[in-house]
C-alpha cells in the first residue's frame, strides 16, 4: 500500500490530508493518481498536487532506478 500526503487545500479541508493511492493513470493531460480517503471518498488527481509516502522498511524492487 503507497500513501500520498495532498497539496491541494480545498480537497484536504474536506477529506483529510492523506490518501490511499490505488493506482496511477497516464493520461493525456498528465500522469493521475485514483486515491481512496481515509472517509472512504475517491478521488482522480493530478500527480503535481501530491506527494509519495513510503515506509522505509518497505523493500525496494531489484529493478528499480532509486
Amino acid at each position: 500500500m503507497r500513501i500520498a500526503k495532498i497539496l491541494d487545500t480545498q480537497l484536504t479541508d474536506k477529506h483529510g490530508k492523506y490518501a490511499e493511492v490505488m493506482e496511477l493513470i497516464d493520461s493525456p493531460s498528465g500522469v493521475k493518481a485514483r486515491l481512496r480517503f481515509g472517509d472512504g471518498h475517491r478521488e482522480t488527481l493530478g500527480v503535481r498536487k501530491l506527494r509519495m509516502v513510503q515506509d522505509e522498511n518497505v523493500p525496494r524492487s531489484k529493478d528499480g532506478w532509486f
